[in-house]
């Protein structure tokens, strides 16, 4: 019987390779790069044979590492960043870059779409705001600056529906989390909305096919296998969007758990019996990873970037140590943020450096620090950056429970599930338990999930969480910090709201 699962798990700024036992036990990862370019104004853009190259090199490096028979993976699996997308030619050929979730050249056909749809018809169709994160405007970008381009594409493919196609699945196709950040779907019914298609003049033909998560798409094709070290015919399977898929590894599979992510940015997953939409539209709607179930979600546009952007440009002396000490960067930054005081000495940092996701959905908005005295340090400058991160995560959280959505634990994934101090810091600002798992690459664990529920190895996804998923860390909240953080948050929020009412944003966006 084969004896492993297999997954990718492709983000923004690099891909993830894993193989795990059935059991959730993680036998070896690889970790490649790949770059980001910007062509043009608020242009984000990634090249489809560079990501490819290193998905297939992390893959083999994977393979010969961990010395295991190729022939004994069960299935493989991919979680993909969402609402990243390229039109292919008839010949399943990109006709441009992928287009990424980060890209804002569509603003002005957000403004129109809008005044076309109407914002709350748009969202209780698509379960999402208008706004220029997910596919739909930039391909309405498309038709409207690159005719020739939109003319020849063949389909508006998802990461999914590429990636899927590169591992040698015929016609791939589109899973439903995936799909929902295309922008297009009907999220109730987990169909192409024909309504939205038709007003934003999209032929209905020019979209993928459309499969539930964990459900078997094809098998790995002799080329695919000789480029990833993979065994020709293993099964692959449709997974879902990386959020969902990292929901699903944390165990987010009923109700009363979140899940929190911090990769290029953030991400909050609240596990949904149906559909159920936020009567402000501050929280996205759609697809759970597990098939017959939703989720409401909270994106940031920018955490870790914005953390990464803090190292890269403020900790030459961090990086330096680090450096002549063998240590991880943030490993030092963490240290040091650990010797300041609780709340940062009243510095607040607000990390919406590409603009404010959930659950205000602002494109214009921009990174802030407000606090700053000469007795200010870098520790707690550093310390600020992390509750900052919570503080916009936080925003999120409030929006769902003012529903009633009951949130008895979250746990946390990414790179903000290394640090001891920043889940502690989770807790105190969120004011409820924060839990790290045995396996915090929760895109992989996902993925994985879907790849053994697709092949028959579990009889569904929640039976493949229970199967894979253990908390091995859990952070009390402190009762006296969460006060302070109390107060923080409400700072946090008042600074937001006058700068936006004050037209701030808007003059400071001019300048660009």
């Amino acid at each position: 019987m084969p004896e492993y699962l297999y997954a990718f798990d492709i983000g923004t700024s690099g891909v993830k390779a894993g193989a795990l036992t059935p059991d959730g036990e993680l036998i070896g990862t690889t970790y490649r790069e790949y770059g980001v370019s910007y062509p043009g104004p608020q242009w984000v853009e990634q090249s489809i044979p560079e990501m490819w190259e290193a998905q297939r090199l992390a893959s083999r490096e994977l393979i010969e590492r961990i010395n295991i028979n190729p022939k004994d993976i069960a299935a493989v699996a991919v979680s993909s960043q969402r609402a990243t997308f390229a039109p292919l030619d008839k010949d399943g050929r990109p006709l441009t870059n992928f287009i990424g979730w980060q890209d804002k050249r569509s603003i002005q056909q957000c403004e129109r779409m809008k005044e076309l749809i109407g914002g709350e018809r748009y969202y209780r169709i698509a379960g999402l705001p208008i706004e220029p994160t997910a596919a739909v405007s930039k391909i309405v970008w498309l038709r409207e600056h690159a005719p020739d381009i939109f003319e020849s594409a063949h389909q508006f493919a998802s990461t999914q529906n590429v990636h899927l196609a590169q591992l040698g699945v015929e016609n791939a196709p589109c899973d439903l989390p995936d799909a929902a950040y295309m922008g297009l779907l009907d999220v109730d019914n987990c169909v192409w909305s024909d309504e939205l298609l038709d007003l934003l003049e999209i032929p209905a033909e020019k979209m993928p096919p459309l499969a539930p998560s964990c459900q078997l798409a094809g098998q790995v094709s002799p080329d695919a296998a000789r480029a990833t070290g993979l065994a020709a015919g293993t099964p692959v399977d449709t997974a879902g969007g990386d959020l969902q898929s990292a929901g699903l590894g944390m165990g987010v599979a009923a109700p009363g758990y979140v899940s929190v992510g911090i990769g290029t940015g953030g991400g909050v997953l609240i596990y949904l019996e149906k559909p159920l939409r936020h009567p402000d539209m501050a929280l996205n709607c759609l697809p759970h990873a597990i098939p017959g179930a939703w989720e409401m979600e909270g994106i940031c546009l920018a955490s870790g970037a914005a953390y990464k952007w803090y190292r890269d440009v403020l900790g030459d002396e961090e990086r330096r140590t680090a450096a002549s000490l063998g240590l991880d960067p943030y490993d030092v930054l963490h240290e040091g943020a650990a010797q300041a005081a609780e709340g940062s000495t009243g510095l607040i940092v607000m990390p919406s450096m590409v603009g404010a996701g959930a659950p205000n959905w602002y494109p214009k908005a921009r990174g802030a620090i407000l606090g700053l005295t000469l007795a200010t340090d870098k520790k707690s400058l550093t310390r600020a950056v992390l509750e900052g991160i919570c503080l916009e995560i936080r925003w999120m959280l409030e929006a769902a429970q003012r529903l009633g959505t009951d949130i008895e634990e979250v746990r946390i994934w990414g790179g903000a599930a290394k640090s001891d101090l920043w889940n502690q810091i989770a807790a105190d600002v969120y004011g409820v338990p924060a839990s790290v798992t045995a396996v915090p690459e929760a895109g992989l664990v996902g993925a994985a999930i879907c790849a053994g529920v697709g092949v028959g190895i579990y009889e569904n996804a929640q039976e493949g969480a229970q199967s894979m998923v253990r908390v091995e860390r859990r952070c009390e909240p402190n009762p006296e910090l969460s006060a302070i953080y109390d107060e923080k948050f409400d700072i946090y929020k008042t600074i937001y709201k006058a700068l936006v009412q004050a037209g701030v944003y808007e003059r400071l966006a001019a300048l660009d």
